[in-house]
């Protein structure tokens, strides 16, 4: 047996300056095509984030825009859901409809005596608000725009009444009687309440007895919403004061004799109005 011839080893000529660039230059194109798509990426990841941001910053100023054109309807929503879970549906979509009357009279005087008003704004349990944008010229204007919501609001009870003693509805009676109440509630003569309002027409010394008053009603039927106006009251009484003594407010608060009685009069009016109906209404509860 013959033996094997040994391997041949072949040798390859070493690669020309030519070929070494050209390698050199696809290894260069290759990274820079991995590069690329990994930018690709991160741009396509980066544009989907923005996209995502401007998605919900357009959802957030849609629900601003939402919120700013239907805040009254939005807010008594608020409160009608607020209250149906202590009163039931019924009860609750009524109730709130009475303070929305009671707001919409404050709402109507306002912008007749060319003060620029917002749309009501509820608050659950605190009840409802007008922002008032303008400055009204004297005492006697406020006072008169504060009466309009007790006044509004007597009418629009006085109509679920109506409606009441022709249904015989229980319901109804129930909504009249609460009409009434938050009516004569609003009337009392503290501020932020409209008859503390309505008191500012007629005499200062008013606001002081009407916070005796509300702090002895504190004590004798604690409520958390008397706290409220007795804080709020305090606070507005003292600057009102302070204003007047100092002369700063002696134009806004210069009433002729005749207006303060008229308006004395409709307070009276309303509030005595509001008290009859309460009596009228009430139903007593066996427990």
């Amino acid at each position: 047996m013959e033996p094997s011839p040994p391997p041949q080893t072949v040798t390859q000529p070493p690669p020309t300056v030519s070929q070494v660039e050209s390698q050199v230059m696809q290894k260069k194109k290759t990274w820079r095509d991995r590069a690329g798509k990994a930018g690709a990426g991160v741009a396509v990841a980066a544009g989907a984030t923005k996209v995502a941001g401007a998605g919900k910053l357009v959802g957030l100023l849609k629900g601003v825009w939402l919120f700013a054109h239907f805040k009254t309807a939005f807010t008594m929503l608020l409160s009608v859901v607020g209250y149906a879970i202590f009163y039931g549906w019924w009860f609750a979509i009524g109730f709130v409809l009475l303070i929305f009357v009671h707001e919409i009279g404050h709402v109507i005087v306002l912008r007749f005596q060319g003060v620029k008003a917002s749309a009501p704004m509820f608050v659950p349990f605190l009840g409802a608000f007008v922002k008032i944008e303008g400055e009204q010229r004297s005492v006697a204007q406020e006072a008169a725009s504060a009466l309009a919501g007790p006044i509004a609001g007597v009418v629009g009870t006085i109509a679920v009444l109506a409606a009441a003693q022709s249904s015989g509805s229980p319901l109804l009676t129930a909504l009249a009687y609460s009409g009434f109440l938050i009516n004569l509630f609003n009337l009392f003569p503290v501020l932020p309440l409209d008859g503390g309002r309505v008191a500012g027409a007629l005499h200062p010394a008013i606001w002081i007895a009407g916070l005796v008053g509300a702090a002895v009603f504190l004590i004798l039927r604690p409520n958390p919403i008397l706290i409220f106006v007795l804080i709020m009251g305090g606070i507005e009484t003292y600057r009102r004061w302070k204003d007047r003594k100092a002369g700063r407010t002696s134009a806004f608060f210069d009433v002729p004799a005749s207006t303060r009685w008229a308006i004395g009069a409709a307070y009276l009016a309303t509030a005595a109005l509001c008290l009859y109906g309460m009596e009228y209404t009430y139903v007593p509860h066996h427990w």
